[in-house]
């Protein structure tokens, strides 16, 4: 017979076991570092089954079992690391409480998430976020909630103390085997003894509504596959990003080809047309000043001597301005000023035909 068909022949014998005789139990202790885990353990075997000592960091490292005969029937309990266990890593504590269910085989029948009477902290949420996703969704049908510490509520209802948190009350809820007060001081006084009664009273109930089944090893590997699926996702849409990333990295860098053979167009017309630009202004310059010259020597006011001074030369110019200003201009003189205009201006037209041409 395989194990998964031992494990059911197993279930299905404690489902069909008559009422009068309990079925042995099988208890898993979770939660986080200091909330008293390995002393409800004992609490329930009634004897120092687990190590428990006074210490900032978590005791427990591994899985433990430890059995015993309680109330007349067989508990087994494995206490588990505390989560977020200071000297092991996420990845450590994630595989060794995943061996807890492989050590209570066929299959623990609840989960006790241990909690202390007190203010309902974003780590207690992480952690049981942590435990669902560890386990996956099916494990809150055998989960119970353990507020161990119980003398810290003083005298105070456990119904009363849940109604002062809507995050604590809304945690409770998300675990359907309920919750239980344990008082871990005290061990082996008849009050301890019916709180553990009480317990194991609840873990029946759990059993029952459950059909007399267990949190199975089956149950276990859907959630790590689960878990294996959201990692690769989770990495697959990293090395998207990345990618984008490096993508616009690049192109704020200039790096992509074709956004460099693009800037370097936008560089070369530009370069272009201000190469356009400055031919037309030199060319109007030029056209300005040949006009105004030729009109000037056409005109008589400027000769075409080039070996005197220029000094001399300016000094001409205004006395035959002067003199041609003082006189009425016939129409031979402003044929010849026109004409003088024409002439070098055509000079300045066929210099810069090319431009003129573009």
């Amino acid at each position: 017979m395989s194990s998964s068909e031992s494990a059911a022949s197993h279930e299905v014998s404690e489902a069909s076991a008559p009422t009068s005789e309990p079925v042995p139990l099988r208890i898993i202790l979770l939660g986080r570092t200091g909330t008293g885990r390995s002393s409800s353990g004992n609490t329930i075997l009634g004897r120092s089954a687990f190590l428990v000592e006074v210490s900032p960091c978590s005791v427990t490292s591994r899985c433990k079992r430890q059995s015993g005969t309680v109330g007349g029937r067989s508990v087994s309990v494995i206490d588990t690391p505390g989560l977020f266990h200071t000297h092991l890593s996420s990845q450590e504590v994630m595989s060794e409480v995943g061996e807890c269910v492989g050590l209570s085989s066929p299959g623990p029948h609840v989960f006790l998430v241990t909690l202390q009477p007190g203010r309902f902290t974003h780590e207690e949420r992480e952690a049981f976020e942590w435990i669902k996703a560890r386990f996956g969704p099916e494990m809150t049908r055998f989960t119970m909630v353990l507020f161990t510490c119980g003398d810290q509520l003083k005298g105070k209802r456990i119904e009363d103390f849940l109604e002062e948190s809507r995050e604590l009350s809304e945690f409770v809820g998300g675990c359907h085997g309920g919750y239980h007060v344990f008082d871990n001081n005290g061990q082996g006084k008849p009050s301890e003894c019916s709180q553990v009664e009480q317990l194991l009273q609840k873990v029946d109930q759990i059993v029952a509504k459950n059909g007399g089944g267990c949190y199975s090893n089956e149950m276990l590997k859907e959630a790590e596959s689960a878990i294996r699926e959201a990692h690769e996702r989770i990495l697959d849409d990293a090395g998207h990003t990345v990618e984008s990333l490096q993508k616009e990295a690049e192109v704020k860098d200039g790096q992509s080809p074709g956004l460099e053979k693009r800037r370097e167009e936008e560089e070369r017309t530009r370069e272009e047309e201000e190469a356009r630009k400055r031919a037309e202004r030199l060319f109007w310059c030029e056209l300005v000043t040949a006009l105004g010259k030729g009109a000037a020597e056409g005109a008589g006011i400027m000769g075409k001597d080039k070996g005197k001074g220029k000094a001399l030369k300016k000094a001409k110019v205004v006395e035959k301005a002067a003199a041609l200003a003082a006189s009425p201009l016939s129409i031979s003189s402003a044929a010849k000023a026109v004409g003088g205009a024409v002439r070098e201006g055509s000079k300045v037209l066929y210099k810069h035909r090319k431009t003129l041409l573009r």
